[in-house]
This record gives C-alpha cells, sequence and structure tokens, in this order.
C-alpha cells in the first residue's frame, strides 16, 4: 500500500509540474488534459483521474506555486526603518518574486474565465498589498492602489525584457514612488 501511494504522488507530482509548465508556456485556458498527460508521460485517463476537473488542476497549481514561490509576507519590511528604505526593500523584493514568475502576466489575463485560478491571483495581489501598505506606513487604500500599479507584474515585465536587471529595475521601482511621495508629502 505504502507504495502504491508514493507511486500515485510522484504521478501526481509529475502531472502538477508538466501543467506548470504548460501554463507558462501558452496559459491556462489553452491548456487541455491531453496536454497535460502527453507531457507528464501519462494516459489522459490518469490526469482525469487526479484532477477530474480544471479548477482541481489549477488549485494544485496553485498550491504548488506557492511552494516554489512563497507568497511576498509584511515581514520583509523593517517596520522601525525610514519611509524610503521601507519602499525600497518592497521594491527589491517583489520585482525578485515577479521576475521568478514572468508568467503571471499571463495568467492575469485569463483569471476571468477560471475562477481557481482567480482565487490564487487574488491571494497574492492581496500579500502584494500587505507587504505594500506596511512600506508606505500609515496610508490610504489610493496609495496602496497607485503602488501596486507602479511595481505591477506587466510594468516588471517590459522593464526586465528591456535588458534591466532585476536589481536596477527595483531600484528604478523605489525611486519612481519615493519621488512621487516625496511630491504628495508636501
Amino acid at each position: 500500500m505504502e507504495k502504491r501511494a508514493e507511486g500515485a504522488e510522484s504521478t501526481r507530482r509529475r502531472i502538477v509540474e508538466a501543467t506548470l509548465q504548460l501554463h507558462a508556456e501558452r496559459g491556462v485556458v489553452a491548456t487541455s488534459h491531453k496536454d497535460v498527460a502527453e507531457r507528464a508521460d501519462v494516459s489522459v485517463g490518469t490526469v482525469y483521474h487526479h484532477f477530474p476537473t480544471l479548477d482541481s488542476i489549477v488549485r494544485a497549481c496553485g498550491a504548488h506555486v506557492r511552494e516554489l514561490h512563497p507568497l511576498p509576507s509584511p515581514d520583509i519590511i523593517d517596520g522601525d526603518a525610514p519611509r524610503r528604505k521601507r519602499i525600497e526593500t518592497a521594491m527589491r523584493e517583489l520585482v525578485a518574486s515577479y521576475a521568478s514568475m514572468p508568467w503571471l502576466e499571463k495568467l492575469r489575463s485569463e483569471r476571468s474565465a477560471v475562477p481557481a485560478l482567480d482565487v490564487g491571483i487574488s491571494m497574492r495581489e492581496q500579500a502584494v498589498a500587505r507587504v505594500i501598505r506596511k512600506a508606505l506606513g500609515a496610508t490610504t487604500p489610493a496609495k496602496v492602489a497607485v503602488v501596486a500599479a507602479i511595481i505591477d507584474p506587466a510594468v516588471v515585465n517590459r522593464l526586465l525584457e528591456s535588458g534591466m536587471s532585476p536589481q536596477k529595475a527595483a531600484k528604478t521601482l523605489a525611486a519612481i514612488v519615493n519621488s512621487w511621495l516625496e511630491g504628495e508629502d508636501q
């Protein structure tokens, strides 16, 4: 029984990893159970046995993504540091997070078509908002929204695609946010 359970878990993991690769390449909507079966080198029936619905396979992928790319935590921000430094830390950590998931932008565009995907992306967005709130200190929802727009995955992708290093992108975005905040403070 134990060997069978290990084999089933190994197959399940292979299916999830194949699905993640396909979602990153093609997107969720364009990936079928048949595509996953071919990539994972299992039968279509095996994929359906482990994941009978699109939502079930997306939820499993979301859990795996959170293992590989944990949600950002406000704990990365030193609440006693000056605001400028808190913003620099937030931008550095969030750019690094988005740089490790360049496919996130593509998946966000499909969230309205796949409820489980929307839930997972919303969780990540809420975590990012918590980091931003802590970095800003006492703030308003509008300021959090502006900073979230500046550090959007699409913005990070464009900067990295232009040849900017993640470190340079983080410094650039921190300078933009800090400059904007200084103008708001006056």
